[in-house]
């Protein structure tokens, strides 16, 4: 999409950045290739093994309910609103997302520089931030939603947080109207000089590519570029923004085309699925199903069946392109009939430089090995990926990508056919622009991923 916005003219100020910078190709999202992990992967480095994020919903164990963060409405009703509103926000950042991580606003602001965040979700940082209204703070704690969080210093969140008095037009996210919310507040931060490290967020593209598809998006992406624009303008025009800021551009996932819903519970028809915590009691339930876009986990719980058995149920489905789980300490996948089992350690080095021993058909994954490196075009950074969500403690025991095309009905009844969507381990929902000027990437390896720019930013700072 980007390629196309560009040989349109659609997006000017990024060609300028490519021509002062550097364009790195094969750049990977995290696994799922959705949202809430992969913000989580930028901001802490770490896939959701690290981040404990592993999902847009996700089955929490110890409290035998379903966190939803934003799948759509009619998902949100399955645990209640009240929930969602907690989980989307404060829960995500203060509860779910690990301790064992610094998020790159607190990496930052711990070595005593300023950071700043615009419309960023996962925002966690050392400064206590109350809600930017009076009265819909008062009205939060009467009926028991949040009405503060921590984040950076300087921190902006639609119409919840405000540090600063920025003179911003109001914005409640609708009507495409996040990304030229974020330029206000992005020309009023550079021409303040008002941070050392910003983490800007345009979210409009991905909203007009759910709406319309991917090539229908152009217009966001011309929006979005007029955004970056904004902040070079305020700088004093190219050369002398760039003379005072790095930038690091790139995107958090890619999106396909939806044509077609597949229900992963056409599959588990004869067993007991937990509906939410409101319909459901996880000791009556043998298996929770949460599917989200182009992604699926299954999470056993009381008498519920080896994961082996859900994974081959599933996987014979149209619509679902591969299921993985783990088996005697190996990861393994299952595709068109075929199975594969890979584990750290070993002979075989992936475009990372990460060890792997990998066993049985190659052909599951698309795997090409030349002398003791290994690669999957289809799949980018597949070993990894898959891996570091299968050990995440949030997990389910079983996970399913979808097939082109395809798109998982999510707990509500939703899905984006006629849309855009992603969430799934396939190239064309995971690879990503990365673009950087004036950053030393002399250490990103072969097949970079979005984690990386958290170790980008560090050695920028020399923290």
């Amino acid at each position: 999409m980007l390629d196309r916005a560009l040989a349109a003219g659609r997006a000017p100020t990024i060609a300028a950045l490519i021509e002062r910078g550097e364009r790195h190709a094969g750049c990977a999202s995290s696994f799922p290739s959705l949202t809430p992990v992969c913000l989580s992967a930028i901001a802490t480095g770490r896939h959701p093994d690290g981040s404990y994020i592993p999902g847009l919903t996700w089955y929490r164990r110890g409290e035998g309910r379903f966190v939803e963060y934003g799948s759509s409405f009619s998902a949100t009703l399955v645990e209640g609103s009240h929930a969602a509103i907690n989980d989307s926000i404060l829960n995500l950042n203060h509860l779910h997302l690990s301790d064992n991580v610094r998020t790159i606003f607190e990496r930052v602001e711990d070595a005593g520089l300023v950071a700043a965040a615009i419309n960023y979700y996962v925002f966690r940082g050392r400064t206590r931030h109350p809600l930017k209204h009076r009265p819909v703070a008062a009205l939060a704690r009467r009926i028991g939603v949040f009405d503060a969080a921590y984040g950076p210093k300087r921190f902006y969140f639609g119409e919840l947080f405000a540090s600063d008095r920025t003179g911003a037009p109001p914005n409640l996210g609708v009507h495409a109207a996040n990304d030229t919310h974020a330029a206000a507040i992005g020309r009023w931060l550079v021409a303040r000089d008002g941070f050392d490290f910003l983490l800007y967020y345009l979210p409009d593209v991905d909203t007009a590519q759910h709406r319309v598809g991917p090539e229908g998006a152009l217009d966001a992406v011309a929006v979005a570029d007029r955004s970056i624009a904004s902040l070079i303008e305020a700088g004093g025009g190219l050369d002398r923004f760039l003379g005072r800021h790095a930038v690091v551009l790139l995107a958090d996932h890619g999106q396909t085309a939806a044509r077609t819903a597949c229900d992963v519970r056409a599959a588990l028809g004869d067993l007991r699925l937990f509906a939410g915590s409101i319909r459901s009691v996880p000791g009556d339930t043998q298996v929770a199903v949460a599917s989200s876009n182009r992604i699926c986990m299954l999470y056993r719980l009381a008498e519920a069946p080896p994961a082996r058995e859900l994974a081959e149920r599933v996987v014979a489905l149209e619509g679902v392109d591969l299921t993985a789980f783990v088996e005697r300490g190996d990861a393994v996948v299952l595709r068109d009939g075929r199975e594969l089992r890979f584990r750290r350690g070993g002979p075989l080095h992936d475009r990372r430089g990460t060890a792997w021993t990998v066993e049985g058909d190659h052909g599951a994954l698309g795997l090409i090995t030349d002398g003791d490196e290994i690669a999957a075009p289809g799949y980018p950074n597949a070993l990894e990926r898959l891996d570091c969500l299968l050990r995440c403690v949030n997990a389910g025991e079983v996970i399913c990508s979808a097939a082109a095309g395809y798109e998982f009905v999510d707990g509500g009844g939703s899905h984006h056919v006629g849309g855009g969507s992603h969430g799934s381990l396939s190239a064309d929902d995971s690879v990503v622009p990365l673009i950087t000027v004036g950053v030393d990437t002399g250490g990103l390896p072969a097949e970079p991923s979005i984690t990386d720019v958290y170790g980008l930013v560090e050695r920028h700072f020399g923290l």
